[in-house]
């Protein structure tokens, strides 16, 4: 058995759950397609139905560096888009893959 050598500069990619690579999938989807889904930070609007706890760790949970997705600017009567980074589309890419 030979042994693949490190690739030292490769990015460690954050672990996701299966609930989690839904929602990227589910944003990365209506984000390409021009229509992204909107939600809203108030709990008592709609939130699309997207969890808002999923929604806080896909944001890294106030870390950019770690943020998956990051909400767009506010559109009056449809909320923020959820926008996913590239450090979200990378985790999407690299489960696609496997």
């Amino acid at each position: 058995m030979t042994e693949q050598p490190l690739d030292i500069d490769a990015p460690e990619l954050p672990r996701t759950t299966d609930v989690g690579r839904g929602y990227l999938a589910r944003f990365a989807a209506a984000q390409d397609a021009g229509k992204p889904i909107h939600v809203y930070r108030d709990p008592a609007k709609p939130g699309s139905g997207v969890s808002r706890p999923a929604l806080e760790r896909l944001r890294g949970n106030g870390q950019p560096d770690d943020a998956l997705v990051e909400l767009g600017d506010y559109v009056p009567l449809r909320g923020r888009p959820v926008l996913l980074t590239d450090l979200g589309r990378a985790v999407l890419a690299a489960h696609a893959e496997a």
